[in-house]
């Protein structure tokens, strides 16, 4: 009987024991939705025995995997140290009762996901913020500024003419435009060129440079240059070297070129001339080109700009070999190819500002007044009128050279006594010294002349006058010709205000006409009754003098409300 009883409990023990095995031997669970994650679960004696008889599927078991499930480190093994913000609420409120089904808040994945998706990202904002800087400097470029036309010339995706074209060789490649002459004998001039994109326009842009690199044979000075505003090879305007270190710059129109404009002669550019190679720049700065040999500007610079003849641009040359490198055409102005700023002088008035400062509170009132001293400055322009009705300004009177002058009743008059006096008869005065035209932002000079019925009118404005041999002349001859001059030391410069006679292009009336220069953006300007004469503008060059006068050769002439107005700040 004893052994029997023995062996029934040892067998049902076997059984309890056999029994609870395979609630022990699920160590894992899997989500029932894809947006959830394997969870893992330890050993829930190991950790505190408060929870220990606990079901697998508590709230305090599902939280501890979800603050373990980053990729990145291994799971830890006491879950109430990875995620004590949301593990320890459970633990503590072991001996408070409640339900055996987890609570959804506790539950839900979308807790856990996040989590694991900011700390990810949290290592990642470095490198996108990095990136735009290291692009940036593609993109600080002037707006005003951006190239428009490039002739790198490693391939001949351009047009350039190539091979074997009368005289000369044309080869491109390698980033060289090379021309090499095939007949020493020869006459002509090798011509190249190429028309520029539809939508860049040199006539129209108010600011472009063209920029070229021209190579000789070693030890030599490049012979060529280049083309601009090319319409074809009668018509075209170029800037080149000779290998004598000297440059010219041209103007072809059907074939022929100006004396009193780009007339083409070669001079001393009174710059360095490099042997080997030489860049050649042209700037285009509203109404006057720039010319550059070495990005240092040439004597003769700046000329008038006229109207070109076409849009394409390329290279010309006549030694046995020439080659070009990097052509660029840009639009608009950046560093050094932005436009001079004239700007006023207001430093000026701001002692006479602060000289009534009151010693006991300088630092107010030399805040506030000097803010504001340029406004009296800029409240109206400073102007000079002479009304002729006497001579309180010394003009000159009396007989004078065959000429007989005088002021009556607001007129100045001028009778040519002698007729074989083949010189016009000139007088200026001074102007006042608040009133400099060489220190004026913009100014306007305006005079009426009149000759009586059967008189061809002749005469007009002196400007910035020194003496007899240095002024600026705007002189209407006759009806059909105007005369625009610049005379420096007695002599004239054939590229700037020549004082040939030109066709004015406007209506000039027989008995009387409004003469008017004004300055305006570094430009002079010349208008007869309002009308802008053909022969204008003309860079502003400082004027030897600060005079002004009238200028005549008529039989008789009066001139009438002579003004001057210099923009407000002078």
């Amino acid at each position: 009987m004893r052994l029997f009883s023995f062996l029934t409990a040892l067998v049902l023990l076997s059984t309890a024991s056999f029994g609870q095995a395979p609630r022990r031997s699920k160590p894992f669970i899997y989500s029932a939705t894809s947006d959830w994650q394997k969870i893992t679960f330890k050993s829930t004696s190991r950790t505190s025995p408060s929870v220990a008889n606990q079901p697998v599927n508590t709230p305090v078991t599902m939280s501890q995997p979800a603050a373990t499930t980053p990729v990145d480190r291994p799971a830890p093994t006491q879950p109430s140290r990875t995620q004590p913000d949301i593990a320890q609420p459970n633990v503590v409120r072991t001996d408070a009762p409640r339900p055996e089904v987890s609570t959804p808040s506790r539950v839900d994945p979308p807790v856990t996901q996040p989590t694991t998706v900011q700390a990810e990202q949290a290592s990642v904002p470095d490198i996108p913020v990095s990136r735009p800087n290291r692009t940036a400097p593609s993109t600080t470029t002037s707006p005003d500024f951006r190239p428009a036309f490039t002739g790198d010339f490693a391939t001949n995706r351009n047009g350039w003419k190539a091979g074997i074209k009368g005289d000369y060789h044309y080869q491109i490649g390698m980033g060289r435009y090379s021309i090499r002459k095939r007949n020493v004998n020869t006459q002509q001039v090798a011509f190249s060129y190429v028309p520029l994109p539809t939508d860049i326009n040199l006539n129209a842009a108010d600011l472009f440079t063209i920029k070229i690199d021209v190579l000789a044979d070693s030890g030599r000075v490049p012979t060529g240059g280049l083309l601009f505003g090319v319409k074809d090879s009668l018509n075209f305007s170029a800037f080149t070297l000779n290998n004598k270190g000297e440059v010219s710059i041209i103007r072809v129109s059907n074939g022929e070129t100006f004396t009193d404009y780009m007339p083409g002669d070669f001079f001393k550019p009174g710059v360095p001339v490099d042997r080997n190679r030489n860049r050649l720049t042209i700037r285009r700065k509203g109404y006057a080109l720039h010319f550059y040999v070495n990005e240092r500007e040439i004597r003769d610079s700046p000329y008038r700009f006229k109207m070109l003849a076409g849009n394409n641009v390329g290279m010309i040359s006549s030694a046995y070999w020439t080659a070009f490198q990097k052509l660029s055409v840009t639009l608009g102005a950046s560093g050094p190819d932005l436009p001079t700023a004239y700007t006023t002088t207001v430093e000026t008035p701001t002692p006479t500002v602060s000289t009534p400062i009151p010693e006991k509170k300088p630092a107010p009132v030399v805040e506030t007044p000097v803010s504001e001293a340029p406004k009296p400055i800029n409240s109206a322009p400073n102007t000079f009128s002479e009304t002729f009705t006497k001579n309180q300004n010394r003009w000159l009177v009396g007989q004078k050279n065959g000429y007989e002058l005088e002021i009556s009743l607001g007129n100045y008059y001028i009778h040519k006594t002698s007729a074989s006096t083949v010189n016009p008869a000139r007088s200026y005065i001074s102007l006042p010294p608040s009133i400099d035209l060489n220190k004026a932002e913009s100014f306007t000079v305006t005079i009426d002349m009149i000759v009586p019925p059967g008189v061809q009118p002749d005469g007009g404005l002196l400007l910035g006058v020194k003496d007899v041999n240095n002024f600026c002349q705007f002189r209407l001859m006759g009806t059909n010709q105007v005369s625009i001059k610049s005379l420096i030391n007695g002599g004239t410069f054939a590229n700037y205000m020549p004082g040939k006679p030109t066709p004015p292009r406007v209506n000039v009336n027989r008995e009387r006409n409004t003469l008017m220069v004004k300055k305006e953006l570094n430009q002079l300007h010349f208008y007869i009754n309002g009308e802008e004469v053909e022969d204008s503008p003309h860079v502003f060059r400082k004027f030897s003098g600060n005079k002004i006068g009238v200028i005549t050769a008529s039989k008789t002439v009066k001139f009438q409300n002579l003004n001057v107005e210099v923009a407000p700040g002078q």
